[in-house]
């Protein structure tokens, strides 16, 4: 008998456990795509931070490859005996040409072609001085 009245049991189901069962269900189905963004947004700004921070890495890992380089070429200059940096230097020194830039600017005036009529005279020699 008591399975009996189990399965009428069963069957009848309070009309205000479903209807508090259909809410909680669409409370859930409505709040998962605001969900659904805010883990995107967290996702997103997780994987902006960690790009930001692998730039200023490398950033940093460049400046100690520099000032290493650096820092060995010194030291190599450094090394070297003042009288090879000299032999150096005045190779250099004496091997300086004049720019390009100012031999290929200097462009002189032909000379004038004079032609003399008067005595020669302070005026004769320079045609400028001439009115």
């Amino acid at each position: 008998m008591t399975a009996q009245n189990n399965s009428q049991n069963a069957r009848s189901v309070n009309s205000q456990i479903t209807d508090a069962i259909t809410q909680t269900n669409m409370i859930t189905l409505g709040l998962a795509p605001a969900q659904s963004i805010g883990t995107l947004y967290q996702t997103t700004a997780q994987a902006v931070g960690t790009a930001m921070q692998n730039a200023v890495a490398n950033q940093q890992n460049m400046y100690s490859l520099s000032l290493a380089s650096t820092t060995q070429n010194l030291q190599s200059l450094l090394s070297l005996s003042s009288a090879t940096a000299s032999r150096g230097t005045s190779n250099i020194l004496n091997q300086r040409q004049l720019p390009i830039a100012t031999a290929s600017y200097f462009h002189p005036a032909p000379a004038a072609a004079v032609h003399h009529t008067a005595a020669p005279g302070p005026a004769a020699a320079h045609p400028a001085a001439k009115t």
